[in-house]
């Protein structure tokens, strides 16, 4: 049980320096402010899947 609670507390430990290590920011380390190409990709995916759905109407 303690080397249980041992472990959690190392991959918590972990967690929170690689956090910091990446800059601190709370989405994925970006902290640039640039432009969010997965989510441009996303949106068109989605609109893609929209008109597609929508055609067969």
């Amino acid at each position: 049980m303690i080397g249980l609670l041992v472990l959690v507390a190392a991959v918590i430990a972990a967690l929170e320096w690689n956090r910091r290590r990446a800059g601190g920011s709370s989405y994925g380390g970006r902290s640039s402010g640039g432009p969010d190409r997965d989510r441009d990709r996303l949106l068109d995916d989605l609109r893609a899947a929209v008109d597609r759905a929508c055609a067969d109407w």
